[in-house]
């Protein structure tokens, strides 16, 4: 089931997030993640526009958007892997038109979801706070749209 996230789904929330960036960002030291856990539980998540799936009565992964922009979608890592992403990801693709994100270079197991889900690289850069490159991609529902 993916419904909207509630004040009291924050702090599984942030653990998932927290528990899947460090396993996905292997390449950004740890502290980096541990350093925003605070700014994701109240400024990042209560801002944005989050659905959760829930299995078994209970959080298995989220996405987050702040209007046609994709800032999170996490999946618990021990679940990873059953297409609860993708579930996810179709779930935010019906309520938009157009949707960007995006996605350290480096992490090219994501960078790969993506593009299959039908995402297209607009460019690469240098995200500010860590230093590493990453990939700004674009979807859109109308073909020839997206850019």
């Amino acid at each position: 089931m993916i419904r909207p996230a509630t004040t009291e789904d924050i702090p599984q929330l942030v653990d998932i997030w927290l528990r899947a960036s460090l396993l996905a960002h292997d390449f950004i030291p740890a502290g980096f993640w541990r350093d925003r856990a605070e700014d994701m539980a109240s400024r990042y998540l209560p801002g944005a526009e989050t659905y959760v799936l829930e299995a078994a009565g209970r959080a298995v992964g989220f996405a987050a958007l702040n209007d046609d922009h994709l800032e999170a979608l996490f999946i618990d890592p021990e679940l990873q892997s059953f297409g609860h992403g993708t579930h996810l990801m179709a779930h935010a693709m019906s309520k938009r038109e157009r949707i960007t994100l995006c996605v350290y270079s480096r992490n090219v197991h994501a960078v790969s979801f993506y593009r299959r889900l039908g995402f297209r690289v607009l460019e690469e850069r240098t995200e500010p706070l860590s230093g590493e490159q990453e990939t700004l991609m674009v979807w859109s529902r109308t073909p020839g749209e997206a850019g």
